[in-house]
């Protein structure tokens, strides 16, 4: 598509993809057309991007029919409805500046807790349609300016009281990169610009990237928050105050914001220096209950803090998993009713599978992956019964044999 000519919609396009909606985008691509007024190709594209469980990732745009897709690219890489919403809790201020605009969605659900909001986006298209979709979703408080982020903030000298950036996490051969230094734009190198033009700057990044050497790239006082949902960690945000003193020394500077399937957010912080010496009881043995921690835990390595907040042991200090022998009703993860505990051994592989011919299979800090558990002991996938394989306190292998609650 020639981006130069920007392509237009009109009540025959919105009808097109209403008509063909479910249909084999490759298809109607190959179909001859009758000449149209409007862009086939754009047309195909919201046909082939709604078609892409967007009804569960973004609900709220994909409800409207006359919100548009500009690229599935877009859709694959904006943020989910929940995180989006979720970001909303570290807007400051009632001014905002998105300075990597894409599909828009962080920009729509960040701006409706703010008075004035700025899209900047370097795509032409993007920018083009970002103006049709706000209006259509009925925000008047969103200003779209097609312009790089660098360009933007040397021609408008202008500050804000929140700036959100989301650096592009893919190199020129579509590699994935996780270090901060190595997006585009360098958020390091701008972020005194950044910092001077905003009393609070907000950093999405990869789930990917490894927490400690991001607090070392960004070499000042942040505070970072692992964000979850459906036990499938999304993104890493780093908030970064321009006035230090907004800082107290030992605070919880590390928030897991675990949602769930229903909308919920559970919170949890801890002071990420202090995590090493947080006291962690070790279990004697597997209680009545056992839990795995949701997946925003186990990337911000709240292993220990975790046992003084659920009042919980855990099972070795390797395995990750902990246990109670009262139930704790609201563990941020999975939680399950221990049925057995086994020691793992030869013989108990041999005759496994008599008792429990299928079973979900979890190994943590175990010498088998759960693959070749499964093979080992003969039993099929799935069921009602799930068996976690681990080491507990005494350095034994067990089968921790469990229902879910």
């Amino acid at each position: 598509m020639d981006y130069q000519q920007l392509p237009e919609w009109n009540e025959q396009f919105f009808s097109f993809v209403k008509q063909h909606l479910g249909e084999d985008a490759m298809r109607l691509r190959l179909k001859k057309h009758s000449s149209t007024d409007f862009s086939l190709e754009l047309a195909i594209t919201q046909i082939e991007a709604r078609s892409r469980r967007l009804e569960k990732k973004i609900p709220d745009w994909y409800a409207h029919d006359r919100v548009v897709f500009p690229s599935l690219l877009s859709t694959e890489q904006c943020s989910s409805q929940e995180t989006a919403m979720y970001k909303q809790r570290l807007v400051k201020g009632r001014s905002l500046c998105d300075l990597t605009g894409g599909l828009g969605i962080d920009t729509y659900y960040m701006s409706r807790c703010v008075d004035e909001a700025v899209y900047v986006e370097q795509n032409a298209l993007y920018c083009h349609v970002a103006r049709h979709n706000f209006a259509e979703l009925g925000l008047n408080n969103i200003t779209v300016y097609n312009s790089d982020c660098n360009q933007f903030l040397t021609e408008h000298e202008r500050s804000f009281d929140t700036i959100f950036i989301d650096p592009a996490r893919r190199g020129k051969s579509h590699e994935r990169l996780y270090a901060l230094a190595d997006c585009e734009p360098n958020v390091l190198e701008m972020m005194p610009m950044l910092l001077a033009r905003c009393k609070r700057l907000i950093i999405k990044l990869s789930p990917m990237v490894d927490m400690s050497m991001l607090r070392q790239e960004i070499g000042r006082p942040c505070r970072l928050y692992v964000v979850s949902l459906n036990n499938e960690c999304k993104e890493i945000l780093a908030v970064i105050d321009a006035q230090p003193s907004e800082y107290k020394q030992d605070e919880c500077d590390v928030t897991c914001a675990v949602i769930g399937r229903n909308g919920d957010v559970k919170e949890l912080s801890f002071c990420y220096d202090n995590e090493p010496q947080a006291p962690c009881p070790i279990a004697t043995q597997a209680g009545a209950y056992l839990y795995e921690p949701d997946t925003a835990l186990l990337k911000a390595g709240m292993f220990r803090s975790l046992c003084n907040i659920y009042n919980v042991e855990k099972l070795h200090k390797n395995s990750h998993l902990y246990t109670s022998q009262v139930m704790i009703d609201d563990f941020a993860g999975r939680s399950f009713r221990v049925i057995e505990v086994l020691p793992f051994s030869s013989s108990l592989c041999k005759g496994f599978a008599k008792q429990y011919s299928a079973c979900n299979i979890t190994t943590r800090n175990f010498p088998l992956s759960a693959v070749e558990l499964r093979k080992k002991l003969k039993v099929r996938d799935g069921g009602e019964v799930y068996l976690f394989a681990t080491t507990i306190a005494d350095n034994s292998l067990v089968l921790i044999i469990c229902n879910k609650v």
